[in-house]
């Protein structure tokens, strides 16, 4: 009798628990975990919080993907990008070299995907990657990537590739976030995927010891605006699909900023008290915090002020 009612009993959990599991909007895991998809355009998608932004173009001839997350991620985004469209992953682009936006790369190029990527990305990734702590922030050493992990076709300046109708130019800027920075350019869809050379969601840091560089960030920046029309979607490395005039507020942000250290360290300021004054404070959308800490960029924009 009583183990009758045990098993009675395990009967009814299991029962509340499937119907709690087949009510609507229930997860397993938390829904702020998972990238959502996202339809930007007519068969254009971005998969949000994937380590990084992930943008998904299917259609006719595939499926072609750029970037892609974190390697621990990998397994699940590829469940997502599978949700989009069952079609085989083609292309592969690679906005740059940083382990947030090519750990995925052997996951998702396993069916025979082509990974394209700018030249200096491939050399990056073939050699091992450690940048020094700033300011008590510390980074992971990444050694070098296997040859799984590496781009197939590389380019210098421009590459173009029509895929799903439409044209998409992978376009290189140089010295700017890094040495290896190209923005993914979707012509007919009027979208461009920018990587990290534009961060809707706070300051960027400039990977400084890799060739990158404040002056050539900004102008960067200002290339993308000229590109863009007022219809332009902006698929950022990191936070929220944005547009031209995103950008430019943007780039009057860092500008902003980069006076202000500039006036702090012609005062005679170390790097402790420029860091200490703040110059940052209230130049992001009015004082929202910054995904990434604003004294990356404050050191940044400080060493480099410093070699003139």
């Amino acid at each position: 009798m009583r183990i009758s009612r045990i098993n009675h009993c395990l009967a009814l959990s299991a029962l509340a628990l499937l119907l709690l599991i087949c009510q609507p909007g229930y997860s397993q895991e938390s829904e702020r975990n998972q990238p959502q998809a996202i339809e930007v355009s007519n068969g254009l998608y971005v998969l949000e919080r994937s380590g990084c932004n992930i943008t998904v173009s299917a259609g006719h001839d595939g499926v072609l993907v750029i970037d892609t997350g974190y390697q621990n991620q990998a397994e699940k985004n590829k469940v997502r990008i599978a949700a989009i469209s069952e079609d085989p992953i083609r292309i592969i682009f690679n906005t740059h070299y940083h382990y947030d936006h090519v750990g995925g790369n052997e996951a998702l190029s396993k069916n025979g995907a082509i990974i394209i990527a700018q030249k200096n990305s491939r050399k990056r990734m073939s050699e091992e990657w450690k940048t020094p702590e700033i300011l008590g922030m510390k980074w992971p050493t990444i050694p070098p990537y296997p040859e799984t992990f590496l781009s197939r076709v590389s380019f210098n300046k421009s590459i173009t590739v029509h895929f799903n109708d439409d044209t998409v130019q992978a376009i290189h800027f140089p010295n700017a976030h890094s040495d290896s920075d190209a923005i993914i350019f979707f012509r007919k869809a009027n979208v461009i995927h920018t990587g990290d050379l534009y961060l809707s969601n706070g300051f960027p840091i400039i990977d400084i010891t890799q060739g990158g560089t404040v002056s050539g960030y900004i102008a960067a920046v200002e290339r993308i605006i000229e590109l863009c029309d007022e219809d332009t979607k902006l698929i950022p490395g990191h936070g929220p699909i944005s547009d031209r005039k995103g950008l430019q507020a943007y780039r009057d942000m860092l500008m902003a900023a980069q006076d202000r250290i500039d006036e702090l360290m012609k005062e005679g300021k170390a790097l402790e008290e420029v860091v200490a004054a703040d110059p940052t404070v209230g130049l992001f959308r009015g004082g929202e915090k910054s995904w990434l800490p604003p004294k990356l960029f404050i050191y940044c924009v400080y060493q480099e002020l410093l070699k003139l």
